[in-house]
């Protein structure tokens, strides 16, 4: 499908699924929801998604580094959030890691950036996917909407694991399997093979896997205090701590299947879908996607200042392409 159709598709998906919401829900009940919240709850919920998007970008720091870009901290800071800022306000999620690329790239390589880029999605995703596996299996829920978010999870977290075994041990011959489409295709699986073994780098060191997933356990784990503590300030009954987890990170997971602009819609359809069988009401659920969402637009703000104050590399930089 051409990409401008697909991008219609999407945009018609996003709306839809926001009117859907809209007709369901008590706007009213809506509107008090945030309008009783602290001032502090806000902050507080604020800095954790700031300072998760910060531990992302460290952990994009250890697979830098050990493809041999030695790029400053502040500099990786600095593009993280640029790059967010490209995913909220384009309509595609990967095109803040294109631009992570491209800036990057122009100093320190464009293939080892890239390499960089694609495991640092596919780590930071398949770690989420197996948090949410594990604490979905863990939490026995035998609700419809719950086993069925626990399965889409299970096959994503599956796949994902192929994706990394793929990149640590190959194909077992891929040039040879290509030979017969002649020298292109055979220089091609070369190149394939090179980017293969850039991703392969740091998934070998048991130190930077290490650090990866306590990055992702860590701002999850918050991630869902910040929840505990919305529903305790709103005086809801608190739901079973793995239930919830695995709730908050399935929809972390299910929000990047891109049948959406930037999941949205899709991830507010998921808080109201999966916090219903957890007895907490559809405004409720709703109310905290906004506020998570909001968060990011807030960190999207900061990737646009950072990048007009400063640019993210000198335009008379010297480039470097990959060998």
């Amino acid at each position: 499908m051409p990409r401008a159709a697909w991008l219609v598709v999407q945009a018609i998906v996003t709306v839809g699924l926001l009117a859907l919401l809209a007709r369901s829900l008590d706007l009213d009940a809506l509107r008090r929801l945030f309008t009783a919240l602290p001032v502090s709850f806000y902050f507080l919920s604020l800095g954790v998604v700031l300072a998760g998007q910060i531990a992302y970008a460290w952990r994009w720091r250890l697979l830098l580094h050990a493809a041999g870009a030695q790029v400053p901290f502040t500099h990786i800071v600095r593009q993280y959030f640029v790059g967010i800022f490209v995913n909220n306000f384009l309509p595609s999620t990967v095109g803040g890691d294109v631009a992570k690329v491209y800036y990057i790239g122009r100093r320190h390589g464009y293939r080892a950036v890239a390499a960089s880029v694609l495991v640092d999605r596919v780590l930071g995703l398949g770690i989420l996917a197996i948090l949410a596996t594990a604490a979905a299996w863990l939490s026995a829920s035998d609700s419809p909407r719950l086993v069925a978010s626990r399965i889409a999870v299970t096959v994503i977290a599956a796949g994902l694991a192929v994706v990394v075994g793929l990149a640590l041990f190959g194909t077992g011959g891929l040039a040879r399997w290509l030979a017969p489409l002649g020298h292109r295709a055979v220089a091609l699986a070369a190149h394939a093979q090179q980017f293969r073994l850039d991703m392969a780098a740091p998934l070998k060191r048991p130190v930077i896997m290490g650090q990866a997933i306590l990055a992702v356990v860590t701002y999850f784990v918050l991630l869902t205090l910040v929840y505990f503590l919305f529903f305790s300030i709103h005086e809801l009954a608190l739901p079973p701590a793995a239930a919830l987890f695995a709730v908050v990170t399935t929809t972390a997971v299910l929000s990047n299947v891109p049948i959406s602009l930037n999941g949205l819609g899709v991830r507010e359809q998921l808080h109201v879908w999966l916090l219903a069988p957890l007895g907490v009401p559809a405004e409720v659920a709703l109310a905290m996607s906004l506020l998570m969402f909001a968060h990011l637009l807030v960190a999207s703000g900061v990737g646009l200042v950072l990048w007009l104050r400063r640019p993210v590399v000198a335009v008379d930089a010297p480039q470097r392409l990959p060998v």
